[in-house]
């Protein structure tokens, strides 16, 4: 079965301090989600002591059910009983609270020791079962800071009480994927039903750490457009979508993924880097002479996909790095020669423009200095 993704945009990403978006963008992101892909859509969260979600959940349940119609439906809450009966009301398909399983959460946050979270699983499940939810999401958090044995122990209690996934949740992001594979497949072995992982981006590895969650065998990954969530945020949705599809071969739409990112990205004001993963502008712009000569022989050499595919192009740049191969490629000719002009003059004139400039030279540019150096000008 392909990996399956739940987009937590609206949910996680609401985490980020960025500008709310309007009921309209967050309709659009709904209809994009389902054109991407993803198999379900975390639509924010309740909190049943305060208005906190109250009021925008009922609106957006129903925007997903007509704009993403086959696409799951997902509410999160804590775990406790009120907020899993106001999470259960709003009629969602999937209803996902959090219990922390590191002994740091429990007894820091919530003065609470192992046996009291070993015991409210069944507890919280049947909460849910009650309620008329269908699929019962435990989310373990801070799972990769709990002791090993223990979070066997609630993993068991989870299938016990019937619940049908549970989510592995690398809250503070300090796990490398090889810890990741190793969680999946020790929750594997002791758990009947989905896993899935929820992995923060704060040493770089979100991406990583879910795919190889996926490889290993977990049936979701948590993911936001650009990562957006607290702190450096969770895995990209763009860029596992597009590795799926890419190199899973899973029918994800890459193009629409790097199409909502980007726009996503001037909704919230975030600029695109350039050299973002998937939705950079200048992630297929190239200026090493070695990888040059490569793109211009075959651009499977140093392209991991086509530029098309997320709606992006080449972009060649000549300096004081270019080779013979290359200025030969532009011009045209083959292996370092060319019928317009002698090749190795043009490399020298281009290196020393390039050089005077500070910066390599767009191919108009390399135009205009070897149409120079051809009328015997020096002024570079």
């Amino acid at each position: 079965m392909p990996g399956r993704l739940v987009d937590t945009t609206l949910r996680e990403g609401a985490q980020a301090p960025v500008p709310y978006l309007t009921p309209g963008q967050r309709g659009d992101l709904i209809a994009g989600l389902a054109r991407i892909g993803v198999a379900e859509i975390e639509l924010g969260h309740i909190v049943a002591d305060t208005a906190m979600g109250a009021d925008a959940l009922p609106d957006l349940l129903a925007v997903a059910a007509a704009r993403a119609p086959g696409v799951r439906r997902a509410v999160w809450c804590r775990a406790t009983e009120p907020d899993i009966r106001a999470a259960a009301a709003l009629g969602p398909d999937v209803v996902s609270f959090a219990l922390p399983v590191s002994d740091l959460h429990l007894r820091a946050r919530l003065h609470r020791d192992r046996a009291w979270a070993l015991a409210r699983v069944p507890v919280l499940v049947e909460a849910a079962r009650s309620g008329g939810i269908g699929c019962v999401s435990i989310g373990l958090e801070d799972a990769t800071r709990a002791d090993p044995v223990y979070l066997v122990d609630v993993v068991h209690a989870a299938a016990e009480a019937g619940a049908d996934r549970v989510r592995l949740a690398d809250t503070v992001g300090i796990a490398d994927p090889a810890t990741i594979i190793g969680l999946v497949e020790t929750t594997r072995r002791h758990f009947p039903g989905d896993i899935g992982v929820h992995i923060h981006d704060d040493f770089g590895m979100a991406t990583a750490g879910s795919v190889a969650a996926l490889t290993a065998g977990a049936d979701w990954a948590d993911v936001s457009l650009l990562g957006l969530g607290e702190r450096s945020g969770i895995a990209h949705t763009e860029q596992v979508a597009a590795w799926l599809a890419i190199r899973g071969g899973d029918p994800y739409d890459v193009a629409a993924a790097a199409e909502l990112s980007r726009s996503l990205a001037e909704w919230v004001g975030r600029p695109v880097p350039a050299q973002a993963p998937v939705i950079g502008a200048e992630i297929f712009t190239v200026e090493s002479g070695l990888h040059l000569a490569g793109l211009f022989a075959d651009p499977h050499t140093y392209e991991p996909y086509a530029p098309d595919l997320v709606s992006t192009s080449r972009s060649w740049r000549f300096g004081r790095q270019a080779g013979r191969a290359a200025v030969a490629g532009l011009l045209g000719g083959p292996d370092g020669t060319s019928p317009v002009r002698d090749v190795t003059a043009a490399t020298a004139a281009v290196r020393a423009a390039a050089e005077a400039r500070g910066r390599s030279l767009a191919p108009d540019e390399v135009a205009e200095v070897l149409s120079r150096q051809t009328a015997g000008r020096c002024d570079m």
